[in-house]
């Protein structure tokens, strides 16, 4: 085999793998920034809710003061 060809099969072949390995990377980073952006959602939800429990003891307790 040439030198040349060597060299073409070597890239051919990085090429091939940098394409089946980057569409997967890609595809799991998708799914962490859907479940980072769940995850944020939930949080934000558990504030809200406990801040809402929070103002409606503090309305109680005014009512009967």
């Amino acid at each position: 085999m040439s030198k040349k060809l060597k060299i073409f099969r070597m890239i051919e072949l990085i090429i091939g793998v940098i394409g089946f390995v980057l569409p997967s990377i890609l595809y799991f980073m998708d799914i962490l920034s859907g479940a980072e952006s769940g995850i944020l959602t939930v949080v934000g939800v558990v504030i809200f809710n406990h801040a809402t429990d929070l103002s409606n003891k503090d309305n109680k307790t005014e009512k009967k003061i």
